[in-house]
């Protein structure tokens, strides 16, 4: 019976201490000094590959010109909530082939064919046929370095099969911070540097409230940052608020693109202010 006793109170004491509230609270990730750690890994890579005739990443052996002499640098800025403050990072691409069509906006839908590698040449994920994905649903590294790529054509082929031709192509190098941060995803680890080869096969404009006015056109304030386009402060930004105003009219039904194309350039004045009725709620 005592040694009963013994084990019970044994047992209560080892739950209270995992039941124990008084730890130190956990320290919030360090985003910024993550940056110069994964842009002094993307630098090394960069210098010490080149792209083969392929159009694949490979070792100098051979004195050929490294893939860092040849990318265009992005500066892209992302705020972190956990932190509550804004981070800066260095994105990387380089355009083997720009495409013939269409430009995407940061909040289009876009057809990709990808292969995602790790800094040690590890494919973690590869799509040959390409899927459709919104790009303002997506990592951020992807949301703003697709964009200076353009659309190709697709073919129907006799056999009902298709092709695309003509597309974007091109390489992506970017910081942990811009991909899965510090998180683990599938067999990515966590604080990454991520690197995609991409093909922009197709776009497709989107209208994500419904309010006949395309997402790529709410961008009032022209920064390239949709997310902070709020015009009655309600909190959610105007390529998702079908009341842009919020004067209880929907957008849709304050002729806010005469001319049916989707840009509200025409949209309709009705007190002469400049400020167009969509916009307005004194109109």
């Amino acid at each position: 019976m005592r040694y009963k006793l013994l084990l019970i109170v044994a047992i209560v004491f080892i739950y209270a201490s995992k039941c124990d509230n008084s730890t130190d609270p956990i320290e919030p990730f360090d985003h910024a000094a993550q940056v110069a750690i994964d842009n002094d890994s993307l630098v090394q890579y960069m210098q010490t590959h080149f792209v083969n005739a392929n159009g694949e990443l490979e070792v100098i052996a051979n004195n050929e010109t490294p893939v860092y002499d040849l990318v265009t640098t992005q500066t892209v800025t992302k705020h972190w909530d956990d932190i509550d403050e804004d981070v800066t990072y260095q994105l990387y691409y380089l355009i083997q082939e720009q495409g013939i069509n269409e430009q995407p906006s940061p909040v289009d839908s876009v057809h990709v064919s990808y292969k995602g590698i790790l800094l040690n040449d590890e494919v973690f994920e590869q799509i040959n046929y390409g899927n459709w994905f919104t790009l303002n649903g997506v990592i951020k590294g992807w949301q703003e370095g697709i964009p200076h790529f353009k659309s190709g054509n697709y073919t129907v082929l006799p056999d009902q099969s298709f092709a695309f031709s003509d597309t974007g192509k091109g390489i992506l190098f970017m910081p942990s911070g811009l991909g899965y941060a510090n998180n683990n995803y599938n067999t990515i680890p966590a604080s990454s540097p991520l690197i995609f080869y991409i093909e922009l096969n197709l776009i497709k404009r989107t209208d994500g409230d419904r309010d006949t006015i395309l997402s790529m056109y709410e961008d009032v304030d022209g920064d390239g940052d949709y997310s902070n386009d709020d015009t009655d402060g309600d909190e959610l930004p105007n390529y998702f608020d079908n009341d842009d105003d919020g004067d209880d009219i929907l957008t849709k039904d304050e002729n806010p693109d005469p001319n049916g194309d989707g840009n509200p350039s025409d949209a309709i004045d009705t007190d002469g202010d400049t400020i167009p009725d969509y916009l307005d709620p004194d109109n």
